[in-house]
């Protein structure tokens, strides 16, 4: 009957680290997964609206599946704790970081220089659709607006992501004894 061998190189088992007392890592990496959904999700008005940047709509779907890898990389650890998987959460909650940094460019450069659209002749408006609104003049303004909405709550959930990352990424390193 063969018994476990105990771990002879003195590291002790390769978790998570927890720099506070009140710090869970697997629910900081569900909600990292829950923010990388959202984006995905928000790229889909993105694909149809398309009158900001062209192919803006990759940008949160590519920044919002590597927070969902991130945070999954950091769920598997959590429950199955190796050095592989370690590394591989550390990873991907680095390029998790980059990314959301890229993104929190893009999207602040989008929200302060809006796309420039037509301005509506006085016979096209939302009156004539059975808005009565009179914030709303013309479905342009309209639409422009609501680009604008969509890049600001990108950069809401990019920036809570950024702070996610950066405690799953230390936590990771810390874990690895890199830092």
């Amino acid at each position: 009957m063969s018994s476990p061998q105990p771990d002879r190189s003195g590291q002790g088992p390769h978790k998570l680290h927890r720099p506070f007392i009140f710090f869970d890592p697997e629910a900081v990496a569900v909600v990292a997964i829950l923010l990388g959904v959202i984006p995905v999700l928000l790229a889909v008005p993105l694909y149809f609206l398309d009158i900001g940047l062209p192919k803006l709509y990759l940008l949160p779907l590519c920044v919002g599946l590597m927070f969902v890898t991130a945070g999954s990389f950091a769920v598997a650890c959590e429950k199955s704790p190796s050095r592989e998987k370690l590394k591989g959460c550390a990873y991907t909650n680095l390029a998790g970081l980059v990314g959301a940094l890229c993104a929190l460019c893009v999207y602040s450069w989008c929200i302060h220089s809006p796309p420039a659209l037509e301005s509506c002749t006085e016979d096209v408006n939302f009156y004539d659709y059975g808005y009565s609104s009179r914030s709303w003049h013309c479905p342009a303004q309209a639409m422009s607006t609501f680009f604008g909405n969509i890049s600001t709550l990108l950069l809401i959930y990019d920036i809570a992501a950024l702070f996610l990352h950066c405690l799953l990424s230390f936590s990771a390193l810390k874990g690895l004894r890199i830092i």
